[in-house]
């Protein structure tokens, strides 16, 4: 069974987003069952769960769309269900899927909604227009899916945001449009400051520009990592030999429970008997030897790996 751990949330002073013991409730389903986190400014925090885990019900949360069955969801100091104006106006969302708007021509729809931030440059940010590659004519309606989903990441940065909110804002772009976004947010996010909320699906782009992740299940985080930490103390504790070389109990009871410490275990491989811990230091290489009547290697598990067993 997975370690489950609650982040420690940021200091409600510091912090942009504020989550204390949420809990979601729709009818007999607990959507979120007590989640705590906070997000200071400056992160990329990537939301990573399977499809029911809770994802989109927390971002319903933040946004105000939904209201918390208990517990608190603040932004900025003030309930997300009742930001006033100038706070929600330092917000931007990308939804999954873009389908308002059809009759708008691109430029024309730019224009309209930079209408209701009066304190933005009249004209968007020149590099996020060359990204987007989109004719200024067009009708939005006669797009394709992969530049809807680039006019949504215009509209959401066209009044440079301090909080963004990313709802699998890439699924739909090709893979050069990927990398070119998510080197744009990284940029956009070193200059200004501004935080992330990134769900995604694409484990690989996250990768490459998250800060922390945050790891769902069936409603709760069951772990909470910054993504520095996970690259040095997350591994994989692997029996040398075939799959069947790693008993799952020995001598002194239950495999994970002769990890060394401080080793924790976030998941075990049922197929390979392979251990997915946290806290490696490669000071502790001979205390693992130690501690395992067999011969063990160590290796590094991509973002993937890690999701796949954590959310099991």
């Amino acid at each position: 069974m997975n370690a489950e751990t609650q982040g420690a949330a940021q200091p409600a002073a510091a912090a942009v987003v504020d989550v204390r013991d949420l809990v979601k409730v729709f009818g007999t389903h607990r959507a979120l069952d007590g989640l705590s986190f906070a997000i200071a400014p400056g992160e990329i925090v990537a939301l990573l769960g399977s499809n029911g885990a809770g994802k989109s019900t927390l971002i319903g949360c933040l946004l105000g769309f939904l209201l918390p069955g208990s517990g608190t969801v603040s932004i900025w100091g003030q309930e997300a269900g009742a930001l006033d104006a100038l706070r929600r106006a330092r917000m931007g969302y990308v939804p999954q899927a873009m389908n308002a708007f059809g009759s708008f021509r691109v430029g024309q729809l730019i224009a309209y909604l930079g209408g209701f931030y009066a304190s933005v440059p009249q004209a968007p940010d020149p590099a996020l227009l060359a990204w987007a590659d989109l004719d200024p004519a067009a009708r939005v309606g006669r797009l394709s899916g992969g530049q809807k989903q680039r006019l949504a990441i215009v509209l959401a940065l066209r009044h440079r945001p301090d909080f963004l909110i990313l709802d699998e804002p890439v699924a739909s772009l090709d893979p050069q449009a990927r990398r070119d976004f998510m080197a744009l947010l990284d940029e956009y996010c070193a200059r200004t400051g501004a935080c992330v909320l990134m769900s995604s699906h694409i484990l690989s782009d996250l990768e490459k520009v998250a800060t922390r992740a945050l790891f769902m299940a069936r409603g709760r985080i069951v772990h909470d990592t910054p993504m520095e930490r996970f690259r040095r103390a997350t591994r994989w504790i692997v029996p040398a030999g075939d799959g069947g070389a790693a008993p799952p109990t020995g001598p002194a009871g239950p495999i994970a429970d002769r990890l060394p410490a401080p080793l924790t275990c976030l998941g075990r491989d049922a197929a390979t008997g392979a251990l997915l811990v946290d806290g490696w230091d490669d000071r502790l290489a001979d205390a693992l030897q130690a501690a395992f009547a067999h011969p063990v290697s160590v290796r590094h598990p991509d973002l993937e790996a890690a999701f796949l067993e954590i959310t099991r």
